[in-house]
């Protein structure tokens, strides 16, 4: 119980998550359905059994059972059931404000309307994150030499070891130029042609060293040189065993089974990587703790802590709100999103499990990811929250565009087709499609829960 908890809140905010993009989407076939003078039947908030509703004009505002985001009936079913039953081949007779009864332009625009609005949204969205002033990483410019640590980083020379750089020198210069922390120091290092002077501060004194880096195949400089942090616990997941077993925010680890443990890369050497039980000693509050538990486990039975150390985080500046910086992140997820999707059409049953998720698993993704942020900070889960939302509104309008009639794809070529060639789709023409390409629909969701229990079954294990 102390584990489905945690998973069930993360399952409730991914849910929640999911919901608001989907009601944003009908949404969008609500409002075009009514610039277009087609009526909407029923729009409701959730699926399944009416619980609340009121009438707004012509159109059924619904509270459903269950609260997974919703859907917007448009007015036909009628003239269909009609059309059907006396085996008409048009639909002659139809219903002021029936969808069967606008211009096929009006029927495109109506079915276009939900991928508009999740397009707007997450362009909307990335516009309006970008002007937030999320805390920045800036851990202190504390080195050390890769040398050092060959299980780690391989058994390599260190040019900075050889120009006089040593384990907790702190660089507080690069060649004249300040350096405030090691996220800045890498940037310049990065960008550097491979010679330059460091300023470092050993035990209370200055130091200045000119270093050489070796230059490799790609024109890049290669220092041998990584940051140290000290191995304080900054988070720990709730409900994991590190919890359980004691493990608190703010204990510095000073040995992992016996093992000394100075700084983060010392705790990453010791930690084991396969199952079995760690015991880390602790300082607290000036006091040594023992604490023993058994990490979880991969599939591939490998250890996965669930805690984190303590980062240095200073206040970033947000940037001007710009729809331009929307569009562009926008299109840069649709693309990614596209890329992903095409393991569909390849036939890699394995890459398509793992791209392709339902609700439940992609519930289970965003709940974990934003529960994470929230850990951190109220302001990061937020941001992971809405970031993520976004890329589902994406993901939405995209798989919504798939020429399938179910789907607003199918609908608009359709709509298309009766545009194009001024020949209307036979009612039982469109009644074949619509079954057609819900029985596809049905079967694909199934295919999507059965990759999502095994998911959730991996989680359990």
């Amino acid at each position: 119980m102390s584990t489905l908890l945690p998973l069930l809140i993360k399952y409730l905010i991914g849910l929640i998550g999911i919901s608001l993009v989907v009601l944003i989407h009908e949404t969008g076939h609500l409002a075009l359905a009514k610039l277009c003078n087609i009526d909407v039947e029923v729009f409701s908030v959730g699926i399944g059994p009416k619980i609340l509703s009121t009438m707004v004009g012509e159109t059924e505002l619904r509270l459903s059972l269950l609260p997974i985001g919703g859907y917007c009936r448009l007015k036909g079913s009628e003239d269909l059931s009609r059309a059907i039953r006396y085996k008409s081949r048009s639909f002659n007779h139809v219903e002021d404000g029936s969808y069967f009864g606008a211009h096929p332009f009006a029927r495109m625009v109506t079915y276009f309307g939900g991928v508009a609005f999740n397009i707007l949204f997450a362009i909307l969205l990335y516009a309006l994150l970008a002007t937030l002033p999320l805390p920045i990483l800036s851990t202190e410019a504390k080195v050390a030499t890769t040398d050092s640590y060959p299980a780690l980083f391989g058994e390599n020379e260190s040019p900075s070891h050889a120009g006089g750089i040593r384990n907790g020198d702190v660089i507080t210069a690069l060649s004249g130029t300040t350096i405030y922390d090691w996220e800045e120091l890498e940037a310049r290092l990065g960008a550097s042609s491979g010679q330059e002077v460091f300023t470092v501060l050993r035990d209370g004194q200055e130091l200045t060293l000119p270093i050489q880096a070796q230059i490799r195949d790609d024109g890049s400089a290669r220092w041998g040189l990584t940051v140290i942090q000290d191995a304080v616990v900054g988070s720990i997941r709730p409900s994991s065993a590190e919890e359980r077993s004691g493990l608190k925010r703010g204990d510095r680890i000073v040995a992992v089974n016996d093992l000394p443990v100075a700084n983060h890369l010392d705790l990453i050497s010791a930690l084991p990587t396969g199952a079995g039980p760690v015991t880390l000693q602790v300082l607290r509050d000036g006091q040594l703790f023992s604490i023993t538990f058994y990490p979880e486990v991969d599939e591939t039975n490998r250890s996965v802590y669930q805690f984190s150390l303590q980062s240095a985080l200073r206040k970033g500046s947000g940037q001007r709100f710009s729809l331009l910086l929307g569009i562009r992140q926008s299109l840069r997820i649709g693309r990614l999103t596209i890329k992903s999707l095409s393991t569909i059409t390849a036939g890699n049953v394995r890459e398509i499990h793992e791209t392709v998720t339902g609700i439940t698993r992609s519930a289970l993704i965003i709940g974990d990811i934003a529960s994470l942020g929230f850990e951190q900070n109220p302001v990061g889960g937020l941001h992971a929250l809405l970031y993520l939302m976004g890329i589902v509104s994406i993901s939405l309008a995209i798989m919504n565009l798939f020429p399938l009639p179910a789907f607003d794809g199918g609908q608009i070529i359709m709509a298309a087709y009766e545009w194009i060639s001024g020949r209307p789709i036979k009612p039982r023409v469109y009644l074949t499609m619509q079954v057609i390409g819900l029985v596809m629909v049905i079967l694909f969701f199934v295919f999507l829960g059965f990759s999502d229990l095994l998911y959730v079954i991996g989680l359990k294990r």
